[in-house]
């Protein structure tokens, strides 16, 4: 499929957004899931895996930037996407806005329960 409008890579952008929200939803949902069932004692073992769940977390993070830019690259490498570079880059500027802030909200509430 080639992409010949602003309009078609707006929409391929958020639904590449949506994939990658619905990751971070579910390793969010398994983080607080899990911190349930954590004692207010922590152990060695506990601390370990919380900080398992913070590096999981964080790469959750990414997965949706490292997307965008496989997905950029490979669509001008092999010349899917036809309209000009800074045209996309305009584009992704409310996806990238929409991200970060979920990505903050989500830090903000789970990371002060992960450092236990």
């Amino acid at each position: 499929m080639i992409i010949t409008t602003p309009e078609q890579l707006c929409s391929e952008l958020w639904r590449r957004l949506l994939i990658c929200s619905l990751a971070v939803l579910a390793m969010a949902a398994v983080v607080t899931v899990r911190l349930a069932y954590t004692p207010a004692s922590a152990s060695a073992e506990q601390m370990i895996e919380m900080a398992c769940w913070r590096i999981s977390l964080l790469l959750a993070f990414q997965s949706a930037p490292l997307l965008w830019a496989h997905f950029i690259y490979k669509g001008y490498t092999q010349k899917r996407i036809a309209i000009p570079l800074y045209q996309t880059m305009a584009l992704l500027r409310m996806p990238i806005a929409a991200w970060a802030g979920g990505c903050l909200i989500t830090a903000l509430i789970l990371w002060p329960d992960l450092s236990a």
